[in-house]
């Protein structure tokens, strides 16, 4: 077990002998184990530090910058507190009105339904609200992925809001209409 341990902290090859032979062994072999031992390249030492220092450069910058662009290395802004048990929750939501129904349909927001995660319109909702033309690319992707589906004639961004109290959801949830887009 020595040798085994010896061998990984000092990359040495099997059978070159052990810490317990180099004391006892008689002749050269003993100095031959010792010249063995290898060590790290500058390129293996070099990237050993840059590729960290690199890492910690991104997280910084995200950090500063309070994006999750550069996830998992973004902003960690999501865990610095907590969330206060008696007060609300929002959830971004995307609806479709379809052709001959009267209520709209709420649809699932991920990359099999509309063609995005819902984390990556929310990233960017007071742009997507200023410019309801942008959810023309969810209506298309919709369309795209259910072939055999209606294609819809109205695409909602909503937000569901939800009351805590003891970090338990009370009552219903209020929605509220964030922007629309009459699909082309």
């Amino acid at each position: 077990m020595e040798e085994k341990k010896r061998r990984l902290l000092t990359s040495q090859e099997p059978g070159s002998g052990s810490l317990a032979d180099s004391g006892t062994s008689t002749g050269s072999r003993s100095s031959k184990a010792q010249a063995r031992v290898k060590p790290l390249s500058k390129f293996s030492i070099g990237w050993r530090i840059i590729v960290p220092a690199i890492a910690f450069v991104i997280l910084t910058c995200g950090q500063f910058l309070n994006t999750n662009d550069f996830f998992p290395l973004g902003s960690l802004t999501q865990y610095a507190t907590a969330k206060d048990l008696n007060g609300t929750v929002g959830s971004t939501c995307i609806e479709a009105q379809f052709p001959g129904e009267d209520e709209p349909r709420r649809l699932g927001f991920n990359t099999a339904t509309v063609g995005i995660e819902r984390g990556d319109v929310e990233s960017q909702l007071d742009r997507v609200i200023a410019h309801p033309e942008l959810m023309q690319s969810m209506a298309d992707s919709y369309v795209r992925l259910h072939p055999d589906e209606p294609i819809p004639e109205t695409m909602i961004l909503c937000r569901t809001t939800t009351q805590l109290k003891n970090g338990l959801a009370v009552g219903e949830p209020e929605q509220t209409t964030l922007a629309e887009w009459e699909v082309r």
